[in-house]
């Protein structure tokens, strides 16, 4: 075999060692970045699993505070009530007693309403029993009746009695609590707008009001301000929603939800 041949074969063997190599390295990397990508989706999910337990420990919190509240605390209020009006009857010899007596019996009945009102507010059965139009609906009456503030709720593609996933529901239902609370409390609102949209994959709640509005950016800078905000980004990740915010300061704020829909309701 000649010195040539020789080389020539040198050459390629090296050649093809070489090409296997950068072969090699491509398909090396090309692993881990799928193994990165498949560790951040799992971690991700994890994280969203751990979301929604941490929710459903909440409402099942909820539902116990609810359950004591109205067993416990509403029975006895209302036995207190019961023997308080046996021994209202026996004072009535006193004007100053008597009328002392009739202003704690109001006392009373208030807080046996304020018990089971909590009551029904930790545990929306309206939700449960009847679905999210009637649960909102019921809602915003109870805040309009207590602030005279004007709500306006539509619904666009849903019947009255349209049942969700019972996640996108209970999520819709919270954030829509937290918004009117947010509205209520810090944006001074006297007018709101709510509003639900059905398409054929995904489920839209619209929340406006024409409150004293806020600098979005400041607030997502700030721990304690930018809590609601979290708290709704929380809730959405847990059934793979999204959210936008629009808000200046004297203009109000127009918040839309988008959650998609794994079934056809249109």
């Amino acid at each position: 075999m000649s010195d040539l041949q020789l080389i020539f074969i040198g050459s390629s063997a090296f050649i093809v060692l070489i090409t296997f190599s950068i072969l090699f390295v491509v398909y090396y990397k090309q692993k881990q970045a799928e193994q990165k990508i498949a560790m951040q989706e799992l971690k991700a999910e994890m994280q969203r699993q751990l979301l929604e337990s941490s929710l459903e420990v909440q409402e099942v919190e909820r539902r116990r505070i609810a359950k004591d509240l109205h067993d416990e605390v509403g029975a006895m209020l209302s036995v207190t009530k019961m023997s308080f009006n046996q021994l209202l009857k026996k004072i009535n010899t006193s004007p100053d007693l008597t009328d002392q007596g009739k202003k704690t019996k109001e006392f009373l009945e208030e807080s046996i309403s304020q018990v089971r009102r909590i009551s029904r507010e930790l545990v929306p059965s309206t939700l449960e029993d009847f679905g999210l139009i009637s649960a909102i609906d019921e809602f915003i009456q109870k805040i309009h009746i207590a602030s005279g503030v004007l709500f306006i709720f539509n619904h666009e593609g849903i019947e009255e009695g349209q049942r969700f996933d019972k996640k996108i529901e209970l999520t819709i239902y919270r954030i829509a609590q937290e918004l009117v609370n947010n509205a209520l409390k810090h944006a001074e609102a006297q007018e709101i707008s709510l509003k639900l949209l059905l398409k054929p994959n995904k489920l839209s709640f619209v929340f406006t009001d024409n409150g004293k509005g806020f600098d979005l950016e400041a607030v997502k800078q700030d721990p304690k301000a930018g809590l609601g905000l979290r708290n709704i980004e929380s809730r959405l990740s847990v059934v793979d929603g999204t959210f936008k915010i629009k808000s200046a300061k004297g203009e109000g704020t127009n918040t839309r939800i988008d959650i998609p829909l794994l079934k056809n309701y249109a």
